[in-house]
């Protein structure tokens, strides 16, 4: 006998060995036992949780020859030809494949005929929202009005895709994923039924890989069973099925909450070098790091807010006695940063890594500078478990620190979460910033293509920055000028979201990577400004190869001028 997989072995055949769809069970019953059995339903739901299999019973059930009947008997003829899927009266109809016109006007000249032995007709169609506008149209009327030998089941992973005037004439049940307990319990079960065994470890990471798809979960079992068969037990769950197992991750979590920052590095290196995905486990440590928060804040709820195995369960509760709040939330804050970072770098391993040594790193607080030289002896230094708290970098007995030069480190200008700013420049307050204009004088000749470039991409952006220009540079930091009575504009372009995209535009056209700090023209030393020049209007004929001007002469009306030198 040829080996059948183990999602379809298993498949439901009643009504009750359907897990996690009790209320749709039990409505289906109730209208069965009643004699109110619609003639048109819509089963709804993500993918792999019963919805085709519960179509499937419910035909059983109501052809069953002793029925219509809650508990078909799988004896009859109907329930065996439906069981071995190949009754006449039962079609199942794939719309992915079938979603045309002519494929409709078929099955509505076949829904006038009568059933070949079974007392309905019944079509159950699978991705019903694949169909097309006018095949939806052509059912229309047959699915309002059909004949009272046939029902209708339709089955979709997008109900929203599906006509509103489809929907008004079924009824809906909306199926859902199905909770990791339940899965492990089915996983159990089949297990015994088939004579192997597997540990309790593997069981839960393969129910918490399936996303609560219980097909899927049946499928990756299936996977298992040679090697389990061969060698007793998976040793690598992750290599063989390409997910994350529970101990690796709760392996991180105790040097997080330990403070072992080589151990961390190591581990990160060991997963690298098998060829592990480390983005995947960046992501199960976010979630990880979730359950850890969780049961730090609600440990009276902690079981029944997640779902991971027990022993994970009692790890993460103790482990939150061991460590702050305010620590887990910097480990996902900073993990969730490397994995922004990582799609500008393209990797993930080196943001992960400066993840844990900014977290983990008990020597210097790297989120400051470091002074050169001698004055390294009188910088105050700062353990990262004491970083939220204020700290003054002078005492009055010290010398004063010398700054550090700003080319030595790179200096974020984008807004916190709180809304802050972070500092411009390591200066004084009192003292004005040093321009050498050495890149505003590369810039400065290069702005309207800059303009131009970006009219290109986001034109709105664009016009806001018109009103602006460089109007002096020190290092790589490009200082952005508005006049007063554009201030609005300033604040549109200092946005994070804005102000990268134009540091990212400007890096483009001078070629290499710089920062931009935009300002009201006098708060920064800026070149000394002359006596008030005389301007002049400029004609539209002396603009005319400037695209951009033109387009912002058009949209908002006005006139330009040049200075008379």
């Amino acid at each position: 006998m040829s080996y059948q997989a183990l999602a379809l072995k298993y498949r439901p055949k009643n009504f009750d060995e359907f897990i996690g769809q009790n209320y749709v069970v039990k409505a289906l019953k109730n209208a069965i036992k009643s004699g109110r059995v619609h003639h048109a339903y819509l089963f709804s739901g993500p993918r792999g949780i019963g919805k085709t299999s519960m179509a499937r019973v419910l035909a059983k059930s109501l052809n069953c020859e002793k029925g219509p009947t809650v508990n078909p008997c799988g004896k009859c003829v109907s329930c065996s030809e439906i069981e071995k899927g190949n009754s006449l009266d039962i079609i199942e109809i794939d719309a992915a494949s079938n979603r045309g016109i002519d494929e409709i006007r078929t099955l509505r000249e076949n829904v006038k005929l009568m059933t070949s032995h079974a007392r309905f007709k019944i079509y159950i169609i699978d991705e019903v929202h694949m169909l097309t506008q006018e095949a939806f149209n052509a059912l229309l009327k047959t699915l309002e009005e059909p004949p009272s030998h046939v029902k209708f089941i339709f089955a979709t992973t997008h109900p929203h895709k599906v006509l509103p005037t489809i929907l008004s004439r079924c009824q809906n049940f909306q199926f859902n994923l199905l909770p990791l307990e339940k899965i492990v319990d089915k996983l159990k079960k089949i297990a015994k039924a088939e004579k192997f065994k597997i540990d309790d470890n593997t069981v839960y990471t393969i129910a918490r890989a399936c996303g609560g798809s219980i097909r899927d979960a049946e499928s990756l079992l299936d996977q298992l069973v040679p090697v389990i068969l061969e060698e007793g037990q998976v040793k690598d769950v992750f290599s063989f099925l390409g997910i994350i197992e529970e101990t690796t991750v709760n392996k991180m979590v105790s040097f997080l909450v330990e403070g072992k920052l080589p151990e961390a590095l190591n581990l990160i290196g060991s997963l690298a070098g098998e060829g592990k995905d480390l983005s995947i486990f960046t992501d199960t440590l976010i979630e990880h790091l979730r359950h850890l928060l969780l049961a730090g804040v609600n440990e009276s709820n902690f079981s029944r807010l997640v779902d991971i195995s027990p022993d994970s369960k009692d790890f993460l509760i103790k482990s939150s006695k061991d460590i702050p709040l305010k620590e887990v939330l910097k480990a996902v804050d900073l993990l969730i940063e490397a994995k922004d970072l990582s799609r500008r770098l393209n990797t993930i391993r080196i943001p992960l890594e400066l993840a844990m040594v900014k977290l983990l790193n008990k020597n210097n607080n790297l989120s400051e500078p470091v002074p050169r030289g001698e004055e390294r002896k009188n910088h105050h230094k700062i353990s990262s478990r004491d970083s939220g708290k204020n700290v003054n970098p002078k005492k009055k007995d010290e010398k004063a620190v010398v700054e550090p030069d700003d080319n030595d480190y790179d200096i974020d200008l984008t807004e916190k979460s709180d809304g802050q700013k972070e500092p411009d420049c390591p200066v004084k307050e009192e003292e004005p910033i040093a321009a050498d204009d050495v890149l505003y004088l590369s810039l400065n000749p290069k702005w309207q293509d800059v303009l131009s470039n970006m009219q290109n991409e986001r034109a709105a952006l664009a016009s806001h920055l018109a009103f602006a220009k460089p109007v002096s540079s020190k290092g790589n930091l490009i200082i952005i000028g508005f006049l007063p009575r554009d201030k609005f504009h300033k604040e549109i372009a200092e946005s994070t979201k804005n102000s990268t995209f134009i540091r990212d535009s400007i890096s483009k056209v001078l070629g290499k990577d710089i920062r931009v700090k935009f300002v009201i023209e006098g708060s920064v030393d800026a070149p000394a400004q002359n006596t008030p020049k005389k301007k002049k209007k400029l004609q539209r004929d002396e603009i005319n190869d400037n695209q951009f001007v033109n387009d912002v002469l058009e949209t908002f009306g006005g006139d330009f001028y040049s200075e008379n030198d």
